[in-house]
């Protein structure tokens, strides 16, 4: 985002989680998720209440007249913020309520103390989609959303939270123009972020054991100078040491990432 975008993007989270500290969470999350996906279907929708040369008032007044009905008043108010700020493009507008969406998810598992369970099969189901290439395929196609709906109910119906069921139909059924599991890995972030965490994805070349996880955890940690939750993932190319990635920042360690420093170096 532009720091236009990202200003009002701040705005909407701050209405958000007001709402969230009033009101039921849950019920939040699931009403401005499914805001998003209208908007996700509606391409005139979208522009037109992301449209910075109207005025507020009348994106609202539009707003309040397709949800009033459909809603409750909290997802109305976090809405009708998002709707009052500018936007530097229109797919910000929807990128802002998802982000507000599932951060009241987030809330919600926060509440009942899953919320790490919930991080976890988020970020478990996204991996296990970039290795069944079938199961990717499915929910990643124009399939209808009760298809998808069905697919996940029987893959994870009394295997993981309901919450992060919710999350999996969401970016299933309104992707938003990204890989399924690419939108899981943001919303991984989004969960990480409502304990102010931050997710540090792990390339290693054979399993940890559960001592050299919480060393590196502490290490990283103390590195950043935050909690880091830690995504490990193996992958024998590596040959050896360790790949960290933690949002933009990469920090690399391995024979093969040496290997192809030397090769670019003879290159050049």
């Amino acid at each position: 985002m532009l720091q236009s975008s990202r200003l009002s993007l701040q705005a909407v989270l701050e209405t958000a989680n007001s709402e969230i500290s009033a009101g039921d969470p849950r019920g939040i999350g699931e009403g401005t998720l499914a805001v998003v996906g209208v908007l996700a279907e509606s391409v005139g929708l979208r522009k037109a209440l992301a449209d910075s040369s109207e005025s507020a008032e009348k994106k609202q007044q539009l707003l309040r007249t397709l949800f009033s009905t459909r809603t409750g008043d909290a997802v109305l108010r976090i809405v009708d913020a998002a709707v009052g700020q500018r936007w530097a493009r229109t797919q910000d507008l929807v990128t802002s309520l998802e982000v507000a969406g599932v951060t009241s998810v987030a809330a919600a598992a926060q509440g009942n103390g899953e919320l790490g369970q919930v991080e976890e099969e988020v970020f478990r189901f996204a991996r296990l989609l970039e290795s069944e290439h079938g199961l990717a395929r499915a929910l990643d196609s124009d399939a209808p959303a009760e298809t998808k709906r069905s697919l996940v109910s029987d893959l994870l119906s009394g295997k993981a939270s309901p919450d992060t069921i919710t999350l999996i139909v969401q970016a299933a059924l309104h992707p938003r123009g990204l890989r399924v599991a690419t939108a899981l890995d943001q919303y991984s972030d989004i969960l990480a972020a409502r304990q102010q965490r931050s997710v540090a994805d792990v390339t290693v070349a054979k399993p940890l054991t559960e001592a050299q996880t919480e060393k590196l955890q502490s290490a990283l940690s103390a590195s950043y100078g935050r909690e880091l939750v830690l995504n490990v993932q193996v992958d024998p190319s590596v040959l050896g040491g360790v790949r960290v990635q933690v949002g933009d920042e990469m920090m690399n360690s391995t024979v093969a990432d040496r290997l192809a420093d030397v090769q670019r170096k003879l290159a050049g």
